[in-house]
């Protein structure tokens, strides 16, 4: 075999290595949470918009509000100015506060583009997702995506009574589904063993229901853990 003819090959070999090597860096998009790999084709500086959409704000909290959004408009403008990509960690923040204030002023749009963008590249953040099941459950209302968002919430941080307590009124209120609202308090509490918050509200919520056996032993299963509280029997008096 001539060199001429060695060198094509090594060539062919590099090219169609090099392509691979492209196409699984390139298909690698980050995860959502859910296990699905996801790329969103956007360029979140193009939703960098303040367009107040909501006609009961005061001048007062627009002018407020419009403060917020500009500071961190600068934060990503200024962190673009040296060097830093819009994904850097030095624009988390900057980010979250774009986006919330859009919720604020009734550009839902906008701000859901932004918090799923936002998921997606800062894949362990629990923030995004718990603001968009928050979103789709009382502003913009899709149940199903909201539980989806609050599944991915949970997913990544199992320690935020917050989210819980979101994902928790979306099975009661919205979904109308007792079993599911009761299973969320529960997973806090498993999760989050000497976090009282969820007790109480798990033991209100099922007396509220007409549960008072369910109620009585998820207060005796914390007694036996925290002696110190037998005063909660007097709640199902």
């Amino acid at each position: 075999m001539n060199k001429k003819l060695i060198i094509i090959i090594i060539v062919f070999i590099v090219i169609i290595g090099g392509g691979a090597g492209a196409w699984f860096y390139f298909s690698k998009a980050p995860d959502n949470g859910s296990g699905q790999k996801v790329i969103m084709e956007i360029n979140p500086e193009e939703l960098v918009i303040f367009e107040v959409k909501l006609d009961n704000l005061s001048d007062y909290q627009k002018d407020q509000a419009f403060k917020r959004f500009t500071n961190a408009k600068n934060t990503i403008s200024q962190n673009k100015e040296d060097g830093l990509a819009n994904e850097d960690n030095a624009n988390f923040y900057a980010w979250l506060e774009i986006a919330s204030v859009q919720k604020l002023i009734g550009d839902y749009d906008r701000a859901i583009k932004i918090w799923t963008w936002f998921t997606e590249i800062y894949s362990g953040n629990s923030i995004s997702p718990a603001n968009l099941g928050d979103l789709y459950k009382s502003f913009v209302v899709d149940k199903e995506k909201s539980e989806k968002y609050y599944k991915i919430a949970l997913e990544r941080e199992k320690h935020d009574f917050q989210i819980y307590y979101g994902f928790y009124e979306l099975y009661r209120y919205v979904f109308d589904d007792a079993d599911k609202a009761i299973a969320v308090l529960q997973d806090g509490m498993a999760n989050n063993p000497d976090r009282k918050d969820y007790l109480t509200e798990l033991i209100n919520y099922l007396i509220s229901l007409d549960r008072r056996d369910q109620a009585s032993a998820v207060i005796e299963n914390w007694i036996a853990q925290h002696p110190e509280d037998f005063s909660l029997k007097a709640r199902l008096q």
